[in-house]
């Protein structure tokens, strides 16, 4: 093969297939009908190039072109179409409302670890009153006696924002870090960050009861804390789905069930990050505003539980797909 001339008479081919390449890179559909039609005739053209280089020449560099350039021209033809931006979020929402009722089993474990220490601490330190040294630790003791004073300074709107934002920050890396323990210690260090934040939440309840403002702490924390709170269990739920995953992988490898279990963990994180981002302005702006009533944050508090309450129930349940083999194992252990 005279390899000069060959690469004479191919070289405008593969310029203009690069060039095709280029304005497709997008999509396809960027492409007018005739220029898709000369793009299919071009990738067959340049695959028979590649064909008889292969065999006709021992030029690598001359291959490794044709063989990039035909790559290209395959993986933008043959491309899944983008889905529109709304169609994405859409149908990422419908994936996180069905792993959510998909891992019912997970988010119930979570939640009655969460609200269960809660309820422990409640009840040891009304009973035992030498525990609260325990759950109210000392470096707590200031923020549990600031909220005993049941008042609320005044923040301007600039200082409502940094506070947003440090919520934003700060509260996603504790959700994901609750889940993404799981996996080196067999979900108990998720449990335990579980137990240390609902029996941390139990003594300040306790607390403020004793000064009868356990209703004001109420209507100060839930307009943010039903998404919050709801956060934190769903990223529990993350780690116990990858836990069980490796405590009772059935007949597959853990390291493989591991990674089948992850799908699901990494869909629950996700939630609970955004969960976590719906609550900081919530709670920068509106939670700990006095010039708020508590009454306004009672109804707020009961529109969310409802709203939340239905969405996750039932967005998009008709698309449910079938149990996944983690979910069945926990089923039927």
């Amino acid at each position: 093969m005279n390899e000069v001339a060959f690469v004479d008479k191919r070289e405008p081919d593969w310029k203009r297939l690069t060039f095709l390449c280029d304005r497709a890179d997008a999509t396809i559909k960027s492409l007018k009908p005739e220029e898709l039609h000369e793009f299919v005739r071009l990738y067959r053209r340049v695959s028979g190039d590649l064909a008889l280089v292969r065999t006709k020449s021992t030029n690598l560099q001359l291959i490794d072109f044709l063989n990039d350039l035909a790559g290209r021209a395959y993986a933008t033809l043959y491309r899944a179409p983008r889905k529109p931006f709304f169609k994405a979020i859409s149908d990422a929402i419908a994936l996180s409302a069905q792993t959510m009722r998909r891992c019912r089993y997970f988010l119930l474990v979570s939640a009655v670890l969460f609200f269960g220490s809660g309820l422990l601490s409640f009840f040891l330190m009304q009973n035992m009153p030498q525990t609260r040294d325990f759950f109210v630790p000392e470096q707590a003791r200031e923020l549990v006696d600031g909220w005993k004073d049941g008042k609320f300074e005044q923040r301007g709107g600039e200082q409502s924002l940094g506070m947003t934002a440090f919520y934003a920050t700060n509260n996603p890396m504790v959700s994901i870090m609750t889940g993404a323990t799981a996996a080196s210690t067999f979900g108990l260090m998720t449990a335990n960050i579980l137990y240390q934040n609902g029996a941390l939440l139990g003594a300040l309840s306790y607390e403020m009861n004793t000064v009868g403002k356990l209703g004001f702490l109420l209507a100060s924390v839930m307009p943010h804390g039903v998404p919050e709170l709801s956060g934190i269990v769903v990223a529990g739920a993350a780690g116990f789905v990858m836990g069980w995953a490796l405590i009772n992988p059935g007949r597959r490898k853990r390291g493989e069930a591991l990674k089948d279990a992850g799908r699901d963990a990494i869909t629950l994180l996700c939630t609970s990050a955004v969960l976590m981002f719906i609550a900081a302005p919530i709670e920068g702006f509106f939670s700990f505003n006095p010039a708020v009533p508590s009454f306004v944050k009672v109804i707020v508090i009961a529109v969310e539980i409802v709203f939340w309450s239905f969405f996750w129930s039932g967005f998009a349940k008709d698309r449910d797909t079938l149990v996944p083999h983690h979910e069945s194992n926990l089923t039927s252990a």
